[in-house]
């Protein structure tokens, strides 16, 4: 089977990056012909798929998802192939698209959280990518341009219905997964004293992290305050991702911790921050179904995340680590993580973790993945060259 695989990277520093990145590792093992798609992939990419760059524009920042649609069509409609795989509504339409989320879930969720007047509803109803980002939702959704969907979760399966009225027999639901090879206790303990000694951590300092490449939706700010509510001179918080080392620690100093933050930038080796780590904090605002979660708890992490669909799926509150409603609500996060912070009690759902997550392992959910692309691979043989020059066409336009 030739698959075109499509999304703007294709690598470990992103979620949904990784998740690309596994993709065509698994297709090319099995013996795949994979073609990857995309404007940045990891080297190692190189030596099981053929890579085909796609540029796109970088101002103004709005149009970039835009462009990546429209330059990767028109690549694709020069190739021959048997199935596309997208995953994300910046990829062309007429494959099978595996959805993380959708946007205007989001949108619904972040008006539910700010209140009418606010700064942030403003910046909301004002920012030009998010009617961007919709146009070609609506284009790949509401007007079933697609061969098959795939689900992270129910919840984006029935946000799929309710928002674009998807049948629900056009969705399979595939979790997101993991390494087991790279996220287990076994690593996590081979890498955890080297590790502590080249961050400078003591012995008995605690250490909380954060994987994120947005610091407002991940609850950043709501773990500062928790910090200081906490008072505690023993614990520090590693932030890993994509947000710049300058402003996570200008959030910190203005809430008066920066001497318990550590921005740690991106990086393409999660697992050494988990090794390092003590338990995992995340409370996100709207998550369908996160890749940093799964792979802390696999690693052995206990988690403290928001009790919001698809962040909560593989959380037993008290059991692998802790809930909490209100992503704002850092006294409500302090009080969640003040048991943690008892080695005896984090010993307890470190131990529950890696069991309650063995299930969404990569090589077991990627051959759900590439059942669903065989599957529409028989459909239809190779991809009508007509049906790619339509995607060109300008998305209908849609009110935010």
């Amino acid at each position: 089977m030739k698959v075109a695989l499509s999304f703007p990277g294709c690598h470990r520093r992103g979620g949904v990056e990784r998740v690309v990145y596994e993709c065509a590792r698994h297709l090319a093992a099995r013996g795949h012909d994979v073609h990857v798609l995309a404007c940045q992939w990891q080297s190692d990419v190189e030596q099981v798929a053929t890579c085909h760059r796609v540029d796109s524009l970088s101002r103004p920042w709005f149009l970039k998802d835009r462009s990546y649609y429209s330059h990767c069509t028109r690549a694709l409609s020069s190739m021959d192939y048997d199935v596309l795989s997208t995953h994300g509504v910046v990829c062309p339409t007429g494959g099978v698209h595996w959805v993380q989320s959708l946007h205007i879930a989001w949108l619904e969720r972040a008006r539910a959280m700010r209140p009418p007047l606010s700064i942030g509803r403003l910046k909301q109803r004002i920012n030009p990518l998010h009617p961007e980002i919709l146009r070609l939702e609506e284009r790949h959704f509401r007007a079933r341009s697609y061969k098959r969907l795939i689900a992270t979760t129910p919840v984006v399966r029935a946000d799929l219905h309710r928002f674009y009225n998807v049948p629900e027999k056009d969705v399979a639901i595939i979790p997101n997964g993991f390494n087991p090879n790279e996220f287990s206790p076994a690593v996590r303990a081979a890498k955890r004293d080297e590790m502590r000694r080249r961050l400078g951590l003591e012995p008995d300092q605690i250490v909380l992290l954060l994987v994120a490449n947005e610091l407002e939706r991940k609850g950043y700010r709501t773990i500062l305050k928790a910090l200081r509510i906490l008072d505690r001179r023993d614990i520090r918080l590693m932030v890993v991702g994509r947000p710049s080392v300058s402003a996570v620690k200008r959030l910190a100093s203005l809430n008066g911790v920066s001497d318990l933050v550590m921005a740690c930038g991106a990086s393409q080796s999660v697992a050494d921050y988990h090794a390092a780590a003590d338990l995992f904090v995340m409370p996100t605002e709207y998550e369908a179904f996160s890749l940093a979660i799964l792979e802390s708890l696999a690693s052995g992490l206990p988690v403290v995340t928001t009790r919001v669909p698809g962040a909560q799926d593989a959380i037993q509150d008290g059991v692998n680590g802790a809930l909490v409603r209100d992503p704002k609500n850092a006294e409500e996060l302090a009080a969640a993580l003040l048991p943690l912070l008892d080695a005896a009690v984090r010993e307890n759902r470190s131990l529950h973790a890696p069991e309650s997550v063995r299930q969404y392992a990569w090589p077991v959910v990627l051959e759900q993945y590439e059942r669903e692309l065989l599957i529409a691979a028989g459909m239809t043989a190779s991809i009508n060259r007509d049906a790619c020059q339509n995607n060109l066409r300008e998305p209908a336009s849609v009110t935010v």
